[in-house]
């Protein structure tokens, strides 16, 4: 793995956590969103942080050769791992029963610690999304640029 190419991390990630789902245990964990609960096992929870960071892979190996900046990769990298890593340790910490409440943002005082902890981490998640998309668009207008 090259210094030079930090989305390669995202890879290393995405085997860790489809290896995790392999390994997961058949412990559930309940989502409750507004008056609706979701009922989810662990491996497909790991599953589904996988894809997203196998797809994030994915788009970076895609568009490897338009990139505008190493440091925007960075800056996008490693937010989305640590959200990502919050997301795949928060719900097995500090919830009794497995239970997550996403409750409307209004009640964010209110609610408990480790939800929000995965509320920053979502917020964070997004944002870095930006950054990917900035990466990629500076990079293609500095290729027209130059033709």
């Amino acid at each position: 793995m090259s210094i030079r190419k930090p989305y390669h991390l995202l890879l290393l990630a995405g085997i860790s956590l489809f290896t995790s789902a392999l390994i997961s245990t058949k412990e559930t964990i309940d989502f409750h969103f507004h008056d609706t609960y979701f009922v989810v096992t662990g491996s497909f929870f790991y599953w589904v942080l996988a894809i997203i960071v196998y797809v994030l892979w994915g788009i970076y190996f895609l568009s490897r050769k338009v990139l505008h900046s190493n440091t925007l990769t960075w800056f996008h990298v490693v937010p989305t791992l640590i959200a990502i890593a919050l997301f795949s340790c928060a719900p097995f910490f500090g919830y009794p029963g497995r239970f997550v409440d996403l409750s409307p943002f209004s009640a964010f005082g209110r609610i408990h610690r480790a939800t929000q902890f995965l509320a920053v981490g979502a917020i964070v998640f997004i944002i870095a999304q930006f950054l990917l998309v900035v990466n990629i668009a500076g990079g293609l207008y500095n290729c027209l640029k130059k033709k």
